[in-house]
């Protein structure tokens, strides 16, 4: 088992955990750019000789997640000048006749069940630009319902081999059939959905009102006024998005990689909106293209998973690893239980796909060598407890997953409201009591 042995000395293994637990901080308080912070410290830890730069760059750096995000960013910010997400929203809050709350809970559902089914990034792409205006259509807080769809796109996430790219990568490691997760944790998911939903009600359910004036406002405007009215790139707009996004789906099938299917979806959206672009080159407008790669927080993530992976190369996730395995000591319903709690508060602090990517191998040695199984299916509890703390410690903050930052993204596009204070305050203690149940869950019928 790895242990702080893979090259970096002890006193830089500290100074990755130093570095950054200072970034996470700083990046929490928001008091200074979480761009600069993020590539700040990714760099330091490079400087410093924690983790090769060839390492940093080719392992670490996720291209084709950066790639992805990029993609989405563009299709977002530009499918939105077709006006066809307001004309949605538009029939949306009509359709539910004005009741925020039955909104949020079809919007966390929605999520949900596309999470399982398909890809929880994904959901968060299509659903997260739909909540956005429709909110501010009803010129109601955002946070409530970010907060709702975010947990349950991970939740939901949980219950099936395809549900996520944690889910994905134990699925690709251990012989778990989909029926078998879905049989084991479909029922804790939608009980963890369940207590979600209660405890947004009685936080928010009262104060989430229409004032009058709105509601008349928004009677008065006709559904069609959003679209744009370059027909060209309504339609062209509406025809590559829907494309790209009915590729993404079919990826599994297709086989090809999610980043340039999004990637080619934005080059059309890029080339279809050509003239604004020709403006700003013409006008030299630096200022303004600089804005557009800050707001795609290309540089954040790049500086992040720098970040996460000085923390694996360092060994910090194989040495918290191997002191709960001394204090299990051997027992599947100890061991089981802390590596939930361990799972969750370790993807809480950083992105849930590297650390269950760096905890894989470490699970299979706790079924192969201290269990001494011949086979780590033996031991599949554990499993269910790496997936299913994964799915709770990802809703913890925005940090705590790609989707979480993406969603920030874009509500930072829409005029803010959501930042990591008053989206921590909530997600924290729901995700606390989620772990307290499954853990009940967990003792009651998995163990």
């Amino acid at each position: 088992m790895t242990e702080f042995s893979q090259g970096p000395a002890l006193w830089q293994t500290v100074a990755a955990i130093v570095i950054f637990a200072a970034a996470y901080i700083c990046i929490l308080i928001e008091r200074w750019d979480r761009m600069y912070t993020a590539l700040g410290g990714g760099l330091l830890m490079i400087v410093l000789g924690i983790i090769p730069i060839g390492k940093a760059v080719t392992t670490y750096a996720n291209w084709h997640v950066l790639l992805l995000l990029m993609s989405l960013f563009v299709i977002a910010g530009l499918f939105q000048k077709t006006g066809l997400i307001s004309y949605a929203s538009s029939h949306i809050i009509r359709k539910f006749r004005m009741q925020p709350f039955t909104l949020l809970v079809s919007l966390s559902l929605l999520a949900a069940a596309s999470s399982a089914l398909w890809d929880g990034l994904l959901a968060i792409a299509v659903i997260v630009p739909l909540l956005l205006k429709s909110t501010k259509m009803m010129k109601l807080s955002p946070v409530p319902f970010l907060i709702s769809v975010l947990l349950s796109a991970h939740i939901g996430g949980m219950a099936t081999l395809m549900g996520n790219l944690s889910n994905r990568l134990v699925g690709q490691s251990i012989p778990i059939s989909a029926a078998q997760m879905l049989a084991k944790l479909g029922p804790l998911s939608l009980i963890l959905l369940i207590v979600v939903y209660v405890i947004l009600w009685g936080v928010y359910g009262r104060s989430m009102v229409i004032a009058e004036t709105s509601k008349r406002e928004l009677l008065s405007l006709q559904p069609a006024s959003y679209l744009t009215q370059d027909r060209l790139f309504l339609i062209g707009g509406s025809l590559t998005t829907g494309l790209t996004l009915l590729t993404l789906l079919l990826q599994g099938v297709l086989g090809w990689k999610a980043s340039y299917i999004a990637a080619s979806g934005a080059l059309l959206l890029f080339l279809l909106g050509y003239k604004q672009w020709v403006y700003l080159i013409k006008q030299k407008d630096v200022q303004t293209a600089w804005q557009v790669v800050k707001d795609s927080q290309f540089l954040f993530f790049f500086g992040l998973f720098v970040m996460v992976g000085g923390l694996a190369y360092a060994g910090f996730t194989g040495f918290v690893a191997a002191r709960g395995l001394e204090l299990s000591q051997g027992s599947v319903p100890f061991l089981t239980n802390l590596l939930l709690w361990l799972t969750a508060f370790g993807s809480a602090m950083m992105d849930a796909i590297p650390y269950t990517a760096a905890m894989i191998p470490v699970v299979k040695d706790m079924g192969k060598e201290i269990l001494n199984y011949s086979s780590h299916t033996a031991a599949i509890p554990m499993w269910w407890s790496l997936l299913a703390g994964t799915a709770i410690g990802s809703g913890v903050t925005l940090l705590s997953s790609t989707a979480n930052m993406y969603a920030a993204v874009l509500a930072e596009q829409e005029g803010g409201g959501l930042t990591q204070r008053n989206y921590v305050i909530v997600a924290a203690p729901i995700s606390l009591l989620l772990c307290i149940i499954a853990t009940i869950y967990f003792n009651m019928f998995l163990l």
